[in-house]
Order: C-alpha cells, then sequence, then structure tokens
C-alpha cells in the first residue's frame, strides 16, 4: 500500500448528490476536493432515474429544498453550466377524499414558501388534463412549475463545474477501506492500492451507501429497494403528451418521455418489501410484473390502455425508516453521510449539495438540517411509507 497523495474532502459515488457536493464545496472556496467513482458518473441510481420533479413535500425543510432546486433547475445554464433537460410540463397529483385535509394544510404552508401550486376539484382537473380518470380522487393538486429533467445530465453538468472550480473527478476507482485513528477518519484505501489521506470523506456511495459505511464500522439504517421502471408508446390517436402525473389514490405515476413515450412505475409503498442486490441495478423485467403495473397507469390514465410495451428495467431506492435523507456527520468525526435519498436524490440534488457544504463548511446551511440528522433513528418513530414523504 502506497501513500500517494492527500486530498482535502473525498467524495465516494459521483452521482448527482457526490456531483453536487463537489460544485458546492468547490464553489464556496474548498480546495483539494477530491471525487471517487467506482465506475462511472451517473452509473447508479442517477443514471436509472426517471427524473420527475415534483414539489409537495410533508415538512417546511423539504419544501424549501425543492422550492431551490426547482429555481436551480429552471436556470441550470447559468447557475451551474450545462443543460438539465428541464421540461416545465406540469405535475398533477391525484389524492383520495381521506388525504385532502393533509393536501390542504401542505399546500396552505407551501404558499408561504413561494411554491405555486392549486388544489382542484377532481372535476375541475378536466381543464389541465382531461384524460385522467378523476372517479377515485378526493382532489387532484396543479403544480405549473414542475415537471422532469434529465438526472445524468445534471450530474455531468455539477461535474464539469465542480472541475472548472478546481475540483478532481475520478472514475474507475473504487474504495474498499476507510482509514481512521480513534474516532477520526484519516482517508481511504482504493482497490488499485492507493491509499488517499484525507480529514474528511464524505459517503454518497447512493444504493452502495450501506456497504461504504461498514468499511468505517458504521451502520446505516437503509434498506435498498427494488422500483421497477416501465417504458411504453403512446398510440398516436391519445394526441399531445401528457403532464407527469401521480396517482397517490391508485398507486402509480406516468411522465411524458420525447418520441411518443412515458415512463411509468407503481406508487404503492412495497420496495421495502422487495429488498435488491444494488448490483442489480438496470436488469430487465418480467412482462408479468409490467401487466401488473401498467393495469394501474391504465386506471389512472385510460389512454394508456392502448400504449405499446417497450421494456422495464430494475430501478431502486436507497430508503431510511422516514423515507427522508440523512445529511450529517457519522459518529466517525470526519465521515459525513449523504445517502438515504428515499427517491428524492435527483429533485433535492441541488439543495442537498448545497446544505451538505454548508454543514462540512461550518457555514449557516439554507435549511434546518435537524430533520435530515442521523442521530433522528435512535428515538421511536413511525415509520415512514413513500406516500408519506408527499403527504403527513
Amino acid at each position: 500500500m502506497t501513500v500517494s497523495r492527500t486530498a482535502g474532502v473525498v467524495i465516494v459515488g459521483g452521482g448527482v448528490t457526490g456531483a453536487s457536493l463537489a460544485f458546492h464545496l468547490a464553489s464556496a472556496g474548498v480546495r483539494d476536493v477530491l471525487v471517487l467513482e467506482r465506475a462511472a458518473l451517473a452509473s447508479g441510481g442517477s443514471g436509472w432515474s426517471v427524473g420527475i420533479i415534483r414539489q409537495l413535500y410533508p415538512t417546511p425543510e423539504t419544501s424549501r429544498m425543492v422550492r431551490r432546486s426547482l429555481t436551480v433547475f429552471q436556470r441550470f445554464g447559468e447557475a451551474v453550466g450545462g443543460d438539465a433537460g428541464f421540461v416545465p410540463c406540469g405535475a398533477l397529483i391525484g389524492v383520495s377524499p381521506a388525504m385532502r385535509p393533509a393536501l390542504a394544510r401542505s399546500v396552505a404552508s407551501q404558499r408561504a414558501l413561494g411554491i405555486r401550486a392549486e388544489i382542484l376539484d377532481p372535476a375541475d382537473a378536466a381543464r389541465v388534463e382531461p384524460r385522467i380518470d378523476t372517479r377515485a380522487l378526493g382532489a387532484v393538486l396543479w403544480e405549473p412549475e414542475s415537471g422532469y429533467g434529465d438526472p445524468s445530465a445534471v450530474t455531468m453538468g455539477f461535474a464539469e463545474a465542480a472541475t472548472r472550480r478546481g475540483a478532481r473527478i475520478e472514475q474507475g476507482v473504487e474504495v474498499t477501506a476507510i482509514r481512521r485513528s480513534g474516532d477520526r477518519v484519516t482517508g481511504i484505501e482504493t482497490a488499485r492500492g492507493e491509499r488517499i489521506e484525507a480529514p474528511v470523506v464524505v459517503n454518497a456511495a447512493g444504493l452502495w451507501s450501506p456497504r461504504l459505511a461498514r468499511l468505517a464500522g458504521v451502520e446505516l439504517p437503509i434498506v435498498i429497494g427494488r422500483h421497477p421502471v416501465f417504458v411504453i408508446e403512446r398510440d398516436p390517436a391519445f394526441g399531445r403528451p401528457h403532464p407527469v402525473y401521480l396517482d397517490l389514490a391508485g398507486g402509480s405515476y406516468v411522465r411524458p418521455e420525447t418520441g411518443g413515450l412515458t415512463l411509468t412505475g407503481s406508487l404503492t409503498d412495497d420496495e421495502t418489501k422487495h429488498p435488491m442486490d444494488p448490483d442489480r441495478l438496470g436488469g430487465d423485467v418480467g412482462l408479468d410484473e409490467a401487466e401488473a403495473v401498467l393495469a394501474l397507469t391504465s386506471r389512472a390514465l385510460p389512454g394508456l390502455a392502448d400504449a405499446r410495451y417497450r421494456r422495464g428495467w430494475a430501478g431502486a431506492f436507497d430508503i431510511t425508516p422516514d423515507w427522508m435523507p440523512i445529511l450529517d456527520e457519522s459518529p466517525l468525526r470526519g465521515f459525513w453521510i449523504a445517502a438515504g435519498m428515499s427517491g428524492h436524490g435527483f429533485k433535492l440534488s441541488p439543495a442537498v449539495g448545497e446544505t451538505l457544504a454548508a454543514l462540512i463548511t461550518g457555514a449557516t446551511p439554507p435549511v434546518d438540517p435537524a430533520p435530515f440528522r442521523f442521530g433522528r433513528f435512535g428515538t421511536p418513530a413511525t415509520p415512514g411509507t413513500f406516500v408519506s414523504s408527499y403527504l403527513r
């Protein structure tokens, strides 16, 4: 083992979280930021994300984060550089009658934060999208500024901007050990026989974050849950593309894609019941599994019943018990955690990078970091669900 170099901060993971953090650290003047990615940038969960950007969140902190992030996506070329692939097609979120009071409370608080959103009665949703089936809904939320983006392009944009500011990004470098002295981290070792000394190491390894944390003697309360995604081709008779639609009452979502395609998947809260080896990310899924999800999709948007199935892949979420990220220093001093994104990683990535950069440098973060502390799992709490990451 050779000591070849040192770094000020080593970020392990070259997905959208690690790239955003590198950009924000370098922008804050932190010198010698090094990102190590074991494969290629955005080759993990970021590259397989559907990229939906919705703003309905259950807490002031997450609402502020998504609002700050949306502002970055809207002016990505100016704020970061490159193209986020952001398409402001708007987002509709359908809820059951029982969910409507919680929706009203959330929207009232969000408006005070500058989030544009309107609660529609089911019968009025047709003025935005007449093709959704509203019969089982109690309300439909309309977010005109929301939409979707390109997670791979955003990752690359952050990475290139970070390197312009002096950060180093190395791909094909696997971290095999976390070095420590007493209760402090001192650096890392790599599979190519290299030792890099650093006073700060950040676990931004996404789906592989529990494995990396164990190298430091830290157990993360994270389940890697399988989330299949399916691609269908809309029938030409369907007409213009639909907006993003998340049917919380029926359990499915749809996101338009170019070329007459739609991405769809389930919102049925069962990812934690299907743990997955993250190395199987992107694998094929069976037609029988697709048929079950497409049945939900067709009930939500009946015009898609005539769509042609194209393909599917096994996506995944790194899920915490409350379905919210961990953004905090671990019990091993200097070893920071930016993981457990629980399906929010892309849409919150600009604010996540900004927040953690502030915490690492001792600056004032843009949002209260308390809800994202690692230690919150040391006390009993009501387990969350994917739907509870929208409404509580």
